[in-house]
């Protein structure tokens, strides 16, 4: 049996404030072979996760703390929905494979446990958005903050 408590959480989110990428996870399946893969993420604000899909798999987002805001896009970069996980707002959030998407932190704190299907498979090139720079480029911090107040309609790079 797997327990996690509260000050297990707070020292997660502790630790991936430390951490240049500002994220961190605890696994809870045993091995990246699992048919179900498992984990509780802490990000912060400063996190940028890359724009991407998964083809084969749907992933499924659920907060447990702090506020984030879940972001799916056309192909071409155009918002199509954003979610407000909160508290008070959307808990669970089951997004299909093939859509591409992105999660952003807009709290200090902010944990979401993941499930998606397994066995791991590292994210391929071609199922990163082409117009959203990588981790670690120049542009990523501006894109992340893009996210972070973002609409529907609006596209990165576009005035508005």
């Amino acid at each position: 049996m797997r327990v996690i408590e509260s000050r297990d959480l707070t020292a997660l989110s502790a630790q991936a404030a430390q951490l240049p990428r500002r994220r961190l996870n605890i696994n809870l399946h045993a091995d990246s072979a699992d048919s179900v893969q498992r984990m509780v993420i802490a990000f912060e604000p400063e996190a940028y996760i890359r724009p991407h899909r998964h083809s084969l798999q749907f992933e499924t987002f659920v907060l447990l703390r702090g506020r984030g805001s879940l972001l799916s896009f056309a192909g071409d970069g155009i918002v199509d929905q954003r979610i407000e996980l909160a508290e008070d707002g959307a808990r669970v959030v089951e997004i299909p494979a093939g859509i591409w998407h992105s999660l952003v932190s807009q709290a200090p704190g902010t944990l979401v446990v993941e499930v998606k299907p397994g066995p791991y498979r590292p994210t391929a090139e071609s199922d990163f958005a082409a117009w959203a720079p990588p981790e670690g480029h120049a542009d990523a911090g501006a894109c992340r903050d893009w996210m972070r107040s973002c609409s529907v309609g609006d596209r990165f790079g576009s005035q508005k």
